[in-house]
């Protein structure tokens, strides 16, 4: 039996490791004759990610080879770092909350999605001492050979609105699924610290005067309370396209499988939209800014309504850019202000730059003032 040889990768008991691989390739009768581990992430950014590794070998199902592959996703309490007020305590609404996803699994209501959208299946979940847990998952991969077009994302933006139309799954609404995470992250990132006139920030954003995303972040209750006030429904949580995969299902349909369910919670029509629409307007250059939000919008918004959700475009308008602009926008912040600190250029100060293209969270916070306004 092949075992990894770097001490920083999981000890496996084979024949646990043998139980495992049978289900992953559906042979009951599979004999392992070597395995491999590659890490795939972990370690790294949030705490609660211990390390994430691709399990892949060769067995003999009566005389024939076999190959098979899984994903080892290892978790842990930020505690363990010494991390405070990041989920590592026994608050199940908190945004970080690190056994949501174990819960996730457990409950079984991944495996019951709305049609077109579906999780990693889950073999196996192994609480260890220390408050470690390893969650046994699918191994999967993309179909699409040329990368995802507009179409591709906009129909996972229709599968994120028909889960989003939900509130509850099958008649269930979890205590451990997160709530209030927009309140959360207003509340608990350090944006008050930032430096809004440093030359790195202004590189990003317009002077303070005329940036409403600051203005947002000085003054954010009446945008809290309002989105607090939209229906709270099912929410994936990380919708950042790197978290969603397409498989070409058995009827000849396209599936949207979406990944890492640690963040799912209630939350405000429209707050699954914001990181997706982020990440996919990096990814299609080739297409103006207004008419890839506008196309994954209405995408988005035929969804809810497949899922029964009648609520007014205009709400769920603000639900999107008001989410965005500040999920975004103060992840955005929070990595600058690490960059500042780390480059020791702190106090700094620059003319701004009043023709700076607007970045998305000051477009999306612009808007939501126009809806909050006009309401």
């Amino acid at each position: 039996m092949d075992k990894p040889t770097d001490k920083r990768r999981p000890n496996i008991d084979p024949d646990q490791l043998t139980a495992i691989a049978r289900l992953a390739c559906d042979q009951a009768k599979l004999e392992l004759e070597g395995w491999q581990a590659t890490q795939l992430g972990g370690n790294a950014g949030n705490p609660v990610s211990l390390g994430l590794y691709r399990i892949s070998g060769q067995g003999r199902v009566e005389g024939v080879k076999q190959e098979w592959s899984v994903v080892l996703k290892m978790i842990q309490s930020p505690a363990r770092l010494g991390w405070v007020n990041m989920g590592e305590g026994d608050d199940p609404s908190h945004w970080n909350y690190w056994k949501r996803e174990m819960y996730a699994y457990r409950s079984g209501l991944l495996e019951r999605l709305p049609t077109g959208l579906a999780a990693p299946r889950c073999y196996q979940i192994e609480e260890l001492p220390g408050e470690i847990t390893w969650l046994w998952l699918e191994d999967l991969h993309d179909c699409t050979a040329l990368g995802w077009t507009l179409e591709r994302y906009a129909r996972t933006a229709g599968h994120l609105g028909r889960l989003n139309g939900l509130s509850e799954l099958d008649g269930e609404q979890p205590d451990w699924l997160s709530r209030q995470r927009s309140r959360q992250w207003v509340e608990g990132l350090p944006h008050r610290e930032a430096e809004w006139e440093h030359p790195r920030l202004l590189e990003r954003y317009p002077p303070p005067k005329a940036n409403p995303f600051r203005r947002m972040l000085a003054h954010p209750e009446p945008f809290l309370e309002r989105l607090e006030q939209l229906p709270q429904t099912i929410s994936h949580g990380d919708t950042y396209p790197t978290n969603f995969l397409s498989r070409c299902a058995e009827a000849g349909q396209e599936q949207t499988l979406a990944l890492d369910w640690a963040l799912m919670g209630l939350a405000p029509a429209g707050d699954d939209l914001g990181q997706f629409v982020y990440g996919a307007l990096a990814r299609l250059p080739e297409w103006d800014k207004e008419t890839k939000s506008e196309r994954l919008f209405a995408a988005y918004l035929e969804g809810l309504r497949e899922s029964g959700c009648r609520l007014p475009a205009e709400q769920v308008l603000f639900g999107f850019t008001a989410s965005a602009a500040l999920r975004v926008g103060l992840f955005q912040v929070f990595l600058l202000g690490e960059e500042i600190r780390a480059s020791g250029t702190s106090g700094q100060t620059g003319p701004g730059n009043p023709s700076l293209p607007e970045c998305f969270e000051v477009r999306m916070a612009r808007e939501a003032y126009r809806l909050l306004e006009g309401s």
